[in-house]
């Protein structure tokens, strides 16, 4: 009997969500904690290229100056595109909203990541993307389940972000609950989907069940850190 052969990789663009202001953490820019000494931004993007994903879109908003300046030090290759939420607020709507208009009318399938999953890697982006390209017929969105918990990265088909964005203020999970039908909730027992960093009890706990040096950065100087000034 023939295999069928594998399906054909999608031109995905992949957004990556870091306009948070980190308020349970203190008000820090949760992206830049250093692990093993490289921040948490970093290691996702590494992650990204890795697998040969396109460059991908960072959608910044509170410690949008922070950020851009740790980012000034990377090398051009692997520097991501970004774009600012000028008003970011605590809901993560607007934020995917203006990721998903930047990317380019051409893409096939959109990734979802948050810069403040510390344990995402890129075996785990190439599950999801392969999860996604096995996916039922009629199913266009992707979301990992663990234990009943909906985690990231998430993936979506184009006609899906074209329905985001003809509903300003809609939400992926607003979609999700109006078409259940067409949401595969991709059931994995991998807790590295749904564990990110809120409280620094999460930061303590996450260096103690990893035995990784975590360490936050000095400020840039004439960077301005505070959130809530933005």
């Amino acid at each position: 009997m023939n295999t069928p052969p594998p399906p054909q990789p999608l031109h995905t663009g992949v957004l990556i969500l870091a306009a948070g202001a980190g308020r349970r953490m203190g008000g820090r820019a949760k992206c830049l904690l250093e692990v093993q000494g490289h921040s948490l931004l970093e290691r996702l993007v590494r992650s990204v290229r890795s697998l040969g994903l396109q460059t991908p879109v960072l959608v910044l908003g509170h410690h949008a100056a922070e950020i851009q300046a740790h980012l000034a030090q990377w090398p051009e290759h692997l520097t991501p595109r970004r774009v600012v939420n000028p008003a970011p607020g605590d809901d993560p709507a607007s934020s995917l909203h203006l990721g998903l208009h930047a990317l380019g009318d051409d893409v096939q399938a959109v990734m979802v990541l948050l810069a403040d999953q510390p344990l995402i890697n890129a075996t785990d982006i190439g599950a999801v993307l392969d999860a996604f390209q096995r996916r039922p017929a009629g199913c266009q969105v992707v979301v990992p389940l663990v234990n009943g918990v909906p985690g990231h990265p998430v993936m979506m088909d184009a006609a899906v972000r074209t329905d985001l964005l003809a509903a300003p203020g809609g939400s992926l999970r607003q979609w999700r609950a109006a078409h259940p039908q067409a949401t595969l909730p991709w059931v994995v027992d991998n807790p590295h989907h749904t564990r990110d960093l809120d409280t620094p009890d999460d930061l303590i706990a996450l260096a103690r069940d990893t035995g990784w040096v975590c360490r936050w950065p000095e400020p840039a100087p004439g960077v301005n850190t505070d959130p809530m000034s933005s």
